[in-house]
C-alpha cells in the first residue's frame, strides 16, 4: 500500500507542476474555443496573473525539490520529482524569454 502511495505522490506532483505551467496552452485553448477574448484580456490586462501562475510554479519547484531531498524517499519519487523540476524549469524558463516578466 505504500508503493501505491508513493506513486500517487510523485504523480500528483508532476501534474501539479505541469498544470501550474500550462497557462499559455489554456490561452490558446480559449482561443481555439472562441472564447479567446476574455482568456487573452486576463493575461494582458492584469499581468499579476501570470505573475502569480510563475511564482506558483517556483514555488512547487522548491516543495518538489525539498520532498525528494529528505532521506528515505523512493527512487521512482526522486526520477519523478527530478523530471518534473527540469519540465517546469524549462517551461518557465521559455515562457519568461518569450513573454518576459
Amino acid at each position: 500500500m505504500t508503493m501505491r502511495r508513493e506513486w500517487l505522490l510523485s504523480f500528483g506532483a508532476v501534474v501539479l507542476a505541469f498544470l501550474s505551467t500550462q497557462h499559455h496552452n489554456l490561452m490558446m485553448l480559449l482561443l481555439a474555443l472562441g472564447l479567446g477574448d476574455a482568456g487573452m484580456s486576463v493575461m494582458t490586462d492584469v499581468p499579476l496573473v501570470r505573475t502569480a501562475m510563475l511564482v506558483v510554479s517556483l514555488v512547487m519547484v522548491g516543495a518538489i525539490g525539498y520532498e525528494i531531498s529528505r532521506r528515505g524517499r523512493p527512487r521512482a519519487m526522486r526520477i519523478t520529482g527530478a523530471l518534473s523540476i527540469l519540465f517546469t524549469l524549462g517551461l518557465a524558463g521559455w515562457s519568461l524569454l518569450h513573454f518576459g516578466l
